[in-house]
């Protein structure tokens, strides 16, 4: 499934715990290059990682071993290694399977437990995130449906939103010929403002309604002169996440459409990281910040996260006592993990669930973003 398909509903049924084992497999695909070899070879590899995994750990049983294995073969023949995308994320435990396509990288991991690996399909969530695309022109103004890299066309009653035709009579040749050199081309010219004008708010009419069921940053495609007429007649400018010049957008294809709007996804990604650092040196001024492992623990169970911040790859293996006490690291884990059932093997996506659960706001920042912090920052709420 793309993360397109990731609704509220569905993260939060994938967080649930699970019959034991709960198998997450994790591996990078190549975007472009989707007939790469190496793929196939990585896929394989992993599910054969998983399976070894499965056969030397004590707690599963076999009717449980048998019934994962098989939901994994199952999995792996679904994927679809054409498919474009950075990431792939395979989920399997006793009764069930699924696939998703990440448009992110990902590290090639095997983790097993009783609930599955979902920061990655959150990390992706945030990445990914739906917008709209309005591309306006003369002839017709196009609305795209988009969630990451998948874009779709919206076809129905209200677009695409083409023009009001001009009065017959203004093509008239000899209409006020005798006027011309005096005010009737002034005429002729302020009619066709007020006419793009009128376009404009048809356009905005329509859109309005788009935006009251799904309010979502709209990236506006067109020359800036229209750009600038649409906002001063469109009454939701605090919507528009960026504006992109360009003037022959209409008729491209959406792959097309999507190269023109990357700059302007990579700049919003990158204005929000750097809110997100503002909070959190705000939250130093205020004693409402907190870092590392130790204590996102001990906060996060508490509810008092607003923020979350995670570098991207973090992952730590940790020993947690039954009271869900401090983790202390394990540097150097001896399989089978799950022979030691203080052993959690990847404590930061319990921290991200917990705090998702809380209602914080979850970020992830590029690697050595937060290297003084232990890669972990949070904002407290008190």
């Amino acid at each position: 499934m793309d993360i397109g398909a990731l609704t509220d509903a569905t993260l939060r049924d994938l967080r649930r715990p699970r019959d034991y084992p709960a198998v997450s497999l994790l591996l990078p695909t190549t975007r472009r290059s989707p007939y790469s070899g190496e793929d196939p070879v990585r896929l394989r590899n992993t599910v054969a990682e998983a399976k070894r995994r499965l056969a030397e750990d004590p707690k599963v049983t076999r009717a449980a071993r048998m019934d994962v294995e098989k939901r994994l073969d199952a999995a792996a023949a679904e994927v679809d290694l054409t498919h474009s995308s950075d990431g792939l994320l395979i989920l399997a435990a006793p009764g069930e399977h699924q696939v998703w396509y990440l448009p992110r990288s990902v590290p090639q991991r095997v983790v097993v437990a009783d609930t599955f690996l979902t920061r990655n399909l959150v990390a992706a969530r945030l990445l990914g995130e739906p917008y709209w695309a309005l591309v306006l022109s003369e002839s017709e103004t196009r609305l795209w449906d988009g969630a990451g890299d998948t874009l779709e066309a919206v076809t129905d009653d209200a677009f695409p939103v083409l023009p009001e035709l001009p009065d017959h009579q203004d093509a008239l040749p000899g209409r006020n010929f005798d006027k011309v050199g005096n005010h009737s081309m002034t005429e002729r010219e302020e009619a066709h403002v007020e006419r793009e004008r009128q376009y404009m708010r048809k356009v905005a009419g329509a859109l309005m309604p788009v935006l009251e069921r799904s309010r979502r940053p709209l990236y506006v495609v067109g020359l800036r002169e229209q750009i600038a007429l649409f906002e001063k007649v469109f009454p939701a400018r605090d919507v528009i996440a960026a504006r992109v010049e360009n003037g022959g957008a209409v008729g491209k294809s959406a792959h097309d459409l999507l190269t023109l709007l990357h700059p302007a996804f990579d700049e919003r990604r990158s204005s929000r990281r750097g809110e997100v650092l503002r909070r959190l040196d705000d939250a130093r001024g205020s004693r409402r910040f907190t870092s590392g492992l130790d204590e996102i623990w001990q906060t996060v169970r508490q509810g008092r996260v607003a923020l979350l911040a995670v570098e991207d790859h973090y992952q730590v293996t940790a020993r947690v006592d039954g009271n869900g006490g401090h983790p202390v690291k394990v540097e150097s884990p001896t399989e089978p993990l799950a022979a030691d059932p203080a052993i959690r093997e990847d404590v930061v996506d319990e921290i991200v669930e917990t705090a998702l659960n809380s209602g914080a706001d979850i970020e992830f920042v590029p690697d050595d973003t937060l290297a003084g912090e232990d890669r972990l920052a949070a904002v407290l709420r008190y």
